[in-house]
């Protein structure tokens, strides 16, 4: 019974140790930390800039022309009074 008793003590003491709180403020700093690395780097150039941008207006033109050719191949909704055929005369 004794031994069972200082195995939970010593277990309340480690759970005690390592808080939430302290996991929180671990990750924080090892965030903050790759922040100021990412900003250490060399920033981008204007060659890097006008690339990247040349990049992504052929991806939206290839995006554009995608949702084209989809919007031909849905087959096109047909009116009730054509596909029913049994639309009375008037008169």
């Amino acid at each position: 019974m004794n031994e069972q008793k200082r195995l939970k003590d010593r277990v309340t003491k480690v759970t005690g140790e390592v808080t939430p709180t302290a996991v929180v403020n671990a990750t924080r700093e090892r965030a903050q930390k790759a922040s100021r690395a990412a900003r250490s780097q060399l920033p981008a150039t204007r060659e890097d800039i006008m690339r990247m941008q040349d990049q992504l207006d052929r991806i939206e033109a290839a995006l554009a022309d995608m949702s084209q050719r989809m919007d031909a191949l849905k087959p096109k909704r047909r009116t009730a009074a054509s596909t029913s055929g049994s639309a009375k005369p008037e008169g």
